[in-house]
């Protein structure tokens, strides 16, 4: 690719990274990460650069920062890590760039520095192809650079260390839970599978995040306690030694009090409800070996299982075991192609189509949203054009409208019409439009699991 430099005056410029620059992107994150200005870097953070940057992950390397550089001085003053996604939209896979972490130094905010890292990654994305953009930000920020909370990010049930029921006395285990090795990978990868395709609420998951074998190799042999990435791997097993599932566990504790449970699933035929029990103690055994980053002191007093909206697990645990549920909070997507990205799900719309009332479908759907717009037209239950729209200054054409961004909402089915018209009172929709755009867009959860 093209080396992109541009120059922002006053002795800054925007570009891309190179392998030189590491330690001063490792200094700017150091320094703003900090919980008060009088704290030292912080070196979770350090860590997390270096090893982004190191050549050896998976998703980003040492050319993948954009960043803003004071050339009178020579610091790096403002950067966006950028690294490669792969998700899925009902099994159809699209790759977006994801925006982790971002930062610029307090001296140098409000001169849109944040947004020329943005400028650069999103030209850098539309040139790889990808139809999004993603990150887990910081509330309101991102909405300026065309990003929406578009797909659920977490979602909890948190459950007592103290509530977890104690084996009978002389009692076996018949669950036990092993530290995963690279021979587990492929069972490791066929249970990840069935977590991401499990049914919520009747439908299947909608939005997922795929990913390979070598990236699953990694999450065993390359994250790293100092840099908090990841999970860590546990195979579920019976007293024979035959494994029936896996737990992934947070790879650090951020708070001493709690440990993340990220990810649960058994094999076919085998009762969580029996599974639970066990594993909660085994977990429970486990957390005071959890590192806290930063170090600080404390005892671990909860599970926290951060596995979405719903889970078969949470179901399992029972309602007498939950202490305390967080609803999600969310992605940031950003589709700089809205009219691009339905024809790559095409597919997947006509299906809905052809399964609902409305099967057989010939018209069209104009929807306005405000700073432009999309055509749908429909030939007897197929797509046969989707195509960016303006809605004229005079005339009655506009079948629904949505205010710029909302209708990724709608897109990724977090929000169904119905409340996105009782939340907004400039979404609308005339009868059959409303009809042909509940079809088409059901609400569905997503669960997307961050590959860092």
């Amino acid at each position: 690719m093209a080396t992109t430099i541009k120059d922002l005056g006053n002795g800054l410029i925007a570009r891309w990274s190179t392998a030189a620059d590491q330690e001063r992107i490792a200094v700017l994150f150091g320094h703003v990460f900090r919980r008060t200005a009088d704290d030292p870097p912080n070196e979770r953070m350090i860590a997390y650069v270096h090893h982004q940057m190191s050549g050896q992950h998976p998703l980003i390397g040492p050319n993948d920062v954009a960043l803003v550089e004071d050339t009178r001085s020579g610091m790096v003053v403002a950067a966006t890590a950028v690294m490669r996604q792969r998700w899925e939209y009902a099994g159809i896979p699209f790759t977006l760039s994801r925006a982790e972490p971002v930062a610029a130094h307090e001296e140098y905010r409000n001169r849109g520095l944040v947004r020329a890292t943005f400028d650069l990654m999103h030209a850098r994305s539309a040139e790889q192809g990808d139809l999004a953009q993603c990150i887990t930000g910081i509330p309101y920020f991102y909405r300026q650079f065309g990003y929406e909370f578009a797909v659920d990010l977490g979602g909890s049930r948190a459950v007592m260390l103290a509530a977890i029921p104690e084996a009978k006395e002389g009692q076996a285990e018949p669950f036990m839970v092993r530290d995963a090795t690279l021979d587990d990978l492929p069972q490791i990868r066929m249970l990840y599978e069935r977590e991401r395709s499990r049914l919520a609420g009747g439908l299947p998951i909608l939005v997922s995040a795929s990913f390979d074998h070598d990236h699953w190799r990694w999450t065993l042999t390359g994250q790293t306690a100092e840099a908090g990435e990841g999970w860590n791997t546990h195979m579920i097993i019976r007293p024979d030694g035959q494994t029936i599932g896996y737990v992934l566990t947070g790879r650090v504790r951020w708070s001493p009090e709690k440990v993340r449970i990220l990810g649960m699933m058994v094999e076919p035929g085998v009762p969580l409800t029996a599974v639970m029990p066990p594993v909660l103690r085994a977990l429970r055994a486990m957390a005071p070996s959890i590192p806290v980053i930063p170090p600080k002191p404390g005892e671990p007093r909860q599970l926290v299982f951060v596995l979405g909206a719903s889970h078969p697990v949470y179901d399992a645990l029972g309602r007498d075991l939950i202490a305390r549920s967080e609803p999600p909070y969310g992605w940031y997507v950003r589709v700089p192609n809205v009219p691009l990205f339905l024809r790559h799900i095409r597919a997947v719309l006509e299906r809905r189509l052809a399964g609902s009332f409305l099967a057989g479908y010939t018209g069209e759907l104009k929807i306005d949203f405000f700073k432009g717009g999309l055509r749908m037209v429909f030939e007897s239950g197929r797509i046969a054009f989707i195509e960016p729209w303006q809605a004229p200054i005079y005339g009655d054409e506009t079948s629904a409208c949505f205010p710029p961004l909302v209708f990724l909402q709608l897109l990724f089915g977090r929000r169904s019409l119905d409340e996105l018209r009782a939340w907004h009172d400039d979404v609308w929709a005339d009868d059959e439009p409303a009809m042909l755009l509940n079809s088409l867009f059901p609400k569905q959860q997503s669960w997307v699991l961050p590959l860092d």
